[in-house]
């Protein structure tokens, strides 16, 4: 129900998606925010963005743009975040989290995610052997 989950290597082959699309950047992922915020959704971008089901704990969105954002949730391969510790899943139904193809420093990638009760998107790097979701755009 809420797709694959890749590390950072997969994207950057350029060959999850399909011929004509790509994995945005993160100055894409820019664009995006910066139109939502312009166009009404100010601090409330993932909610605008996120499903209006799938979410727990009543975190849903209005999905308001069709971009269906569900809560994959990730998966850690180094470090540890919200007490998920190395090798776990976790997060399912309660985090989005979505990768970007713009490396921030070496081992590292910038990544969009959205947290269960907060409106906004969230811009933060994260080691690339973590596995996160991944959504195409059209060249």
């Amino acid at each position: 129900m809420y797709g694959k989950l890749y590390n950072w290597y997969a994207v950057e082959t350029g060959k999850l998606c399909p011929t004509g699309w790509h994995v945005p950047t993160d100055s894409e992922w820019t664009v995006l925010t910066d139109y939502l915020a312009a166009n009404g959704y100010s601090g409330s971008e993932g909610t605008a963005l996120k499903s209006t089901s799938g979410w727990n704990d009543d975190g849903n969105g209005t999905d308001d743009y069709g971009w269906l954002g569900l809560p994959g949730g990730s998966r850690y391969i180094t470090g540890s975040w919200h007490g998920f510790s190395p090798g776990d899943f976790g997060g399912i139904g309660d985090y989005g989290h979505w990768w970007s193809s713009s490396q921030y420093i070496t081992g590292y990638a910038w990544k969009r995610y959205f947290h269960p009760f907060e409106d906004s998107v969230y811009r933060n790097y994260f080691n690339k052997k973590n596995g996160f979701s991944v959504r195409c755009l059209r060249d």
